[in-house]
């Protein structure tokens, strides 16, 4: 897949994340290329589902939600995997992340919940939902690290640096 996005798309994924926010023409100049070739570049990125949306990261310990959990979710074996069989669990508005993942669970969901009872209340949905068999719940103590934090795109751009040096 990065096959077809050169130094430049990296480069230019690596600052929008970072800084969605900063304008277009500060963004050309510190990259060094042309307005008009980053907007073409832009556009490109939006085109192929690259860049799917830009918005805003919001800090949800400031909008009372003082919890966070991470949830394991196991269903029924006899239930095929699908979109339908979680999707009322996915649309909680409470439910940040929910993954399908192998192991001993069948899903993990990251879940807000603005105090003990909030959360009480959200387990409950969850554990209603009639393949839900059971459910762990682990409450997130320090978060050292977010999701909005992370930037791997920095790993592919100096790949491409190495790649680049090696050619020479």
């Amino acid at each position: 897949m990065a096959e077809k996005f050169d130094r430049v798309d990296l480069s230019i994924l690596k600052e929008l994340r970072d800084n969605a926010k900063q304008p277009l023409k500060e963004l050309a100049k510190k990259l060094d290329i042309h307005h008009n070739t980053l907007m073409q570049r832009l556009k490109k990125l939006e085109k192929t589902g690259v860049i799917k949306s830009y918005s805003a990261e919001i800090d949800y310990t400031e909008l009372g939600y003082g919890l966070k959990a991470i949830v394991t979710i196991k269903v029924r074996r006899n239930l095929t995997s699908g979109t339908e069989l979680l999707k009322e669990i996915a649309e909680m508005p409470e439910i940040l992340c929910l993954y399908a993942v192998t192991g001993n669970d069948d899903c993990v969901a990251s879940v807000v919940a603005r105090d003990r009872e909030d959360l009480v209340r959200i387990l409950r949905n969850i554990q209603k939902q009639k393949y839900v068999v059971k459910t762990n719940t682990y409450l997130v103590l320090i978060t050292y690290k977010d999701g909005y934090q992370a930037n791997p795109i920095g790993a592919l751009i100096d790949n491409f640096k190495k790649e680049e040096k090696e050619k020479k």
